[in-house]
């Protein structure tokens, strides 16, 4: 239960510092006083009421009044850091949502953002960082061979694209634009495929950059995606599920792919965002497509519906592990057709929002009849979306997209030799580990660790997985000796799957 004073509070298991926004009612608050970082964001007035009851030096306040966005996230970048393997509590004081709303308004958004940015990535780090890192090395030879190719910058000119994303406006904006696909390139999720598909529509352009999102969960029976933009992390199967002229790599900032283009494997011509949605709008722009519109791109919640995230074709058990509880109260922002609507990925919206704040004038449609609103678009409810008659063959320019682009051979061979070398010399060291922790338990086997990843060829290789590890070998060590032995279990099928890389 939120105490006293406490309008929101989003508690980190374990945490050991936290952030609070907002002025204070009541002098003691006692949900802060075991934390041993406490950052402060308050205007000046109701800074000079501090909360008691916290340990000495705890407490860091930070006039709002002097801080706009890139100021307040560097802050927190830098106050996250005071622990490296749990992220802060927040807390929100009644006076920030209900007093002083205007005030704290841009501030609360940001920081919720910013942190929940930070959140999703340590998450995700230590739960996929060796799904993460396997996808990778798997994909290796593919994303050296098939990189997305420099022809197709400029090369769907003349065309609009239609980007579709999960959000369950899918469901009602789908029918208006069935009879309008062809006259369009169509750029969807994996998982909006089925619907696309349950309409008759086939995308010209699947973008698949998650690890969870297998082909078998997300390719329809009929109307097959024409193509597919992968990330180095997406499951391997996609390269099996389509022929391999149609799929291709776009750039993904991994530790492993950065070493490849420090030694002249080039980053290709468009970068895996942060979501898929920025990344499907960036490709449609590199493509030259114009006017672009968005389909399916809720970014929130209908407080009607809280339970449903994506359109009623997306397979569930991709989104099974990312539950939440529709009770909680939720961040709010602008919406389309009411003042303010929840949002559950408060960060994807702010990051895309701003993404598309960029744009020139006139360029991004929205077409949807609920959902979030985003800047330097123009909404248009799908009841009224309708094209100008096309002045050219989207066929014809379609048969503009070239294959994929492959790497000058001998530099992928010279990377690909040092990767298996690598992975050769350090799993004969397995034992070594194995032994260590059965003999001195997870501190010994810390220890060994820490010999192996000081090789910074190790930490290249491994690039995911060794962001995923090093936070456990820093002191105060945790964890039991069957946690240390599923790290070094990873850690084997690691190096046996890039002995493989060819």
């Amino acid at each position: 239960m939120t105490s006293p004073g406490l309008a929101y509070a989003q508690r980190s298991p374990g945490a050991t510092t936290c952030v609070v926004v907002g002025r204070f009612e009541t002098a003691v608050v006692p949900d802060l006083q075991d934390y041993r970082a406490v950052f402060w964001l308050v205007d000046g007035e109701g800074g000079a009421h501090p909360p008691l009851g916290l340990a000495p030096g705890a407490l860091q306040p930070r006039p709002i009044e002097s801080l706009d966005s890139t100021r307040l996230t560097a802050l927190l970048d830098q106050f996250v850091r005071h622990d490296s393997r749990r992220l802060p509590s927040v807390f929100v004081t009644d006076d920030a949502i209900h007093q002083h709303t205007e005030a704290y308004q841009s501030i609360l958004t940001t920081t919720c953002a910013h942190l929940d940015g930070h959140r999703r990535v340590r998450d995700a780090r230590q739960r996929d960082g060796f799904a993460w890192q396997k996808h990778v090395l798997q994909n290796l030879p593919a994303y050296a061979r098939r990189r997305l190719p420099a022809s197709w910058r400029g090369a769907l000119r003349g065309l609009p694209a239609f980007v579709c994303g999960t959000g369950p406006s899918l469901d009602f904006s789908a029918p208006q634009l069935g009879p309008l696909a062809s006259r369009g390139v169509v750029v969807a999720a994996d998982s909006a495929l089925r619907t696309l598909a349950r309409h008759g529509i086939a995308a010209d352009i699947a973008v698949s950059i998650d690890a969870a999102k297998e082909p078998d969960k997300c390719l329809p029976g009929e109307h097959r995606p024409a193509r597919a933009v992968l990330s180095i992390v997406s499951p391997p199967g996609w390269l099996t599920a389509m022929p391999a002229e149609t799929v291709c790599f776009a750039a993904s900032r991994q530790i492993t792919t950065a070493w490849l283009a420090e030694i002249g494997i080039g980053w290709p011509d468009v970068t895996v965002a942060e979501y898929w949605g920025g990344t499907a709008l960036e490709l449609a722009r590199h493509l030259g497509c114009a006017p672009i519109y968005l389909f399916g791109l809720d970014l929130a919640l209908d407080p009607a519906r809280p339970d449903r995230r994506h359109t009623a074709d997306a397979e569930p058990s991709l989104y099974s592990t990312a539950p939440f509880d529709t009770s909680q109260r939720l961040p709010e922002v602008p919406g389309n057709y009411a003042p303010t609507v929840p949002t559950h990925i408060l960060g994807d919206w702010q990051v895309l929002d701003n993404r598309l704040a960029g744009w020139p004038v006139g360029l991004a449609y929205n077409v949807t009849d609920r959902g979030a609103w985003l800047r330097n678009t123009t909404l248009v409810h799908p009841d009224n979306f309708s094209l100008a008659s096309p002045s050219v063959s989207k066929d014809g320019i379609l048969s503009r997209l070239g294959t994929p682009d492959p790497a000058g051979a001998a530099l992928v061979a010279g990377a690909f030799s040092q990767i298996r070398e690598t992975a050769r010399r350090e799993a004969a060291a397995v034992p070594a580990l194995r032994a260590a922790l059965a003999k001195g338990g997870p501190p010994a086997a810390a220890a060994e660790f820490r010999l192996h990843f000081a090789d910074q060829t190790l930490g290249r290789v491994l690039g995911a997985f060794s962001l995923k590890i090093m936070p456990h070998l820093m002191p105060p060590l945790e964890g039991d000796s069957v946690f240390w032995s599923t790290l070094i279990d990873e850690y084997s099928e690691l190096l046996a799957v890039a002995q493989t890389v060819d």
